[in-house]
């Protein structure tokens, strides 16, 4: 814990080094209040998407009926998302995905071994969506070697998915959600691959216009700072997405963020921009003051819509007390 509040706050300031706080006050003033909206919209748009994934992903409906829905979400899906999301964007190294299991026994009535392999299952998916669009959308990469890479992509999923039933098929099913160690991990693995919730098609649709919404959300508010068009800044909002998977972060995920953000933009721009003439160099000496503006924007979203949902869970009655429609 130590080392990674060590690590983000050394980056932070390292980074904030490099650029002038008034060139950070300056950034967070160049959007016009339609941007902010346009930003803000994707990312409270993203939270519904993900609300959505984790209906189906859970089964959520043949597990106990709603006890209410808002724009046909279930509004105890959503108070786990907001709570969960806000915890993993607050707490250092990841931590906050530790709230999940909690949150989904706690609000949905799951047994946590299920909730364990939920949430395993929903980040391959979105370790494999974000390099799904790397691989499309990513500037200046060249067509053969996108297609190497989605080739690779596609066949070492198939591959993962046939080899590991194969195995699994040739040995008895004698791992149990008690079992300690590696064959505690090869029983959660097996669920997670096999549970068929989990393989819908829907599941794999609203990961991808999660991530595809929330990115643009990111790509337009650091287009409006830097002046980078639309797919240099879409480069550096997967940047800063890429590098917040990174095990290692500091509190709230500040300077490893950053650090993302600008690596994405720098890899995006042509090469030789360093020299280049001041209307080109200026996107990315104007990243770090624009990652910040819209990390400072995510976390606020986060953390007052985990407030709201926090609230509202008070007010809600507890999973336990649900009407059960299926059994776990």
């Amino acid at each position: 814990m130590g080392l990674a509040w060590g690590l983000g706050l050394a980056l932070l300031a390292w980074l904030l080094h490099k650029t002038p706080l008034h060139e950070a006050q300056a950034a967070l003033a160049r959007p016009s209040w339609l941007t902010w909206g346009v930003t803000l919209l994707g990312l409270l748009g993203s939270y519904g998407l993900r609300s959505a994934r984790l209906q189906v992903v859970l089964d959520l409906d043949s597990h106990h009926h709603a006890a209410r829905r808002w724009l046909g979400l279930r509004t105890d899906a959503l108070r786990v998302i907001l709570m969960h999301n806000a915890a993993v964007n607050l707490l250092p190294m990841r931590a906050g995905e530790l709230s999940f299991p909690w949150l989904a026994a706690r609000q949905l009535g799951y047994p946590v071994p299920r909730a364990v392999v939920c949430l395993m299952w929903m980040r391959l998916q979105d370790l494999s969506v974000l390099a799904l669009l790397g691989l499309l959308l990513w500037p200046g990469l060249p067509l053969g070697w996108r297609a190497a890479g989605l080739m690779s992509l596609v066949l070492g999923w198939v591959a993962l998915t046939l080899g590991l039933r194969r195995w699994f098929d040739r040995h008895p099913q004698d791992i149990d959600e008690s079992a300690k160690g590696w064959r505690g991990h090869l029983s959660r693995l097996r669920h997670a691959l096999m549970e068929p919730a989990h393989h819908r098609p829907a599941a794999w649709l609203l990961t991808l216009a999660n991530w595809a919404l929330k990115l643009a959300a990111g790509a337009s508010l650091l287009s409006a700072i830097t002046d980078a068009n639309f797919i240099h800044a879409w480069a550096g909002a997967l940047g800063g997405e890429l590098a917040a998977i990174v095990p290692l972060q500091g509190p709230a995920g500040f300077g490893t963020y950053e650090a993302g953000v600008w690596v994405g933009m720098a890899s995006g721009l042509p090469a030789g921009i360093q020299g280049a003439a001041n209307a080109a160099a200026g996107p990315l000496t104007q990243a770090i003051s624009a990652a910040l503006a819209l990390h400072l924007c995510f976390l606020l979203c986060a953390v007052l819509a985990g407030l709201v949902a926090l609230w509202l869970s008070r007010l809600a009655p507890p999973a336990a007390d649900a009407s059960p429609r299926a059994s776990a």
